[in-house]
């Protein structure tokens, strides 16, 4: 089993959504068995994917005493859903707690192919156990000021868990999401993040489209929906999808880490 994180360290890039996309494109498109693990305490994920959760919330991951993962279920996607209870996390001894994650999820590696992990929009506790735990990170970001300036943070917390935590973590790429090519303002953001940090950016941009949230209230992936802004926007989603599973080959990967 493979474990990615999609994460950002502010709110409102996508990650949730991507996440979940992710996971039905795992399912849908390559036949894999997933676990999706949902640390954010705001539980979005976790509501357009409940009706596959397996009961176990994402809080007792971190717990020393043993679970039960139910293997025999049907669905090839396991629920492993947030609660408000995560936020206790945070205060909780690292020492104890990490081990447990990360115990839990060298369990799960006999189970699935594949396991999501979406975190919460902050540097915490429940961040960096995901990150210690993960063999790839991606990082969708908006195309705002603010967004791009918290770039060099999130990439410092990246390489700074690689080099003390977890030396197999390779970040996939940084995914410009909700683009709006109408707009001068993020057409310069978009710029800018180029300038800066081009080795690292994915080369395809996921615009602001209403088929995307239509599809996740109805809990399904946007590929799923018959319009035409559905299928503009699975064009777009399932072309980023395809380069990241691309760099997962390795040598784009080792790329963007020398460089």
């Amino acid at each position: 089993m493979s474990t990615i994180v999609f994460t950002n360290q502010k709110g409102g890039p996508g990650k949730s959504t991507l996440a979940v996309l992710y996971a039905h494109w795992l399912v849908d498109k390559r036949g894999e068995r997933v676990c999706f693990i949902d640390l954010d305490s705001q539980k979005n994920s976790s509501k357009t994917l409940q009706k596959f959760d397996c009961g176990i919330a994402a809080t007792e991951l971190f717990q020393t005493a043993p679970i039960a993962v139910p293997l025999e279920r049907p669905e090839p996607l396991t629920l492993f859903p947030g609660a408000r209870t995560l936020i206790d996390l945070e205060r909780a001894q690292p020492d104890v707690v990490i081990p447990a994650f990360r115990q839990h999820a060298a369990a799960l590696r006999r189970s699935f192919d594949t396991c999501v992990i979406d975190t919460p929009p902050a540097l915490g506790l429940r961040m960096s156990a995901a990150l210690i735990v993960a063999d790839y990170v991606a990082c969708p970001i908006e195309l705002e000021e603010y967004s791009i300036d918290g770039v060099t943070d999130m990439l410092k917390t990246v390489f700074g868990v690689k080099q003390k935590y977890n030396s197999g973590l390779h970040l996939l790429g940084i995914i410009a999401n909700r683009f709006n090519p109408h707009s001068p303002r993020q057409k310069e953001a978009l710029a800018s993040l180029l300038a800066h940090y081009d080795e690292f950016v994915i080369p395809a941009k996921i615009s602001t489209r209403s088929a995307i949230p239509e599809a996740l209230a109805a809990g399904v992936p946007v590929w799923r929906l018959a319009k035409n802004s559905a299928r503009e926007a699975s064009a777009e989603v399932l072309s980023v999808f395809e380069l990241l599973r691309k760099r997962m080959g390795g040598e784009a990967v080792a790329a963007a880490e020398v460089a």
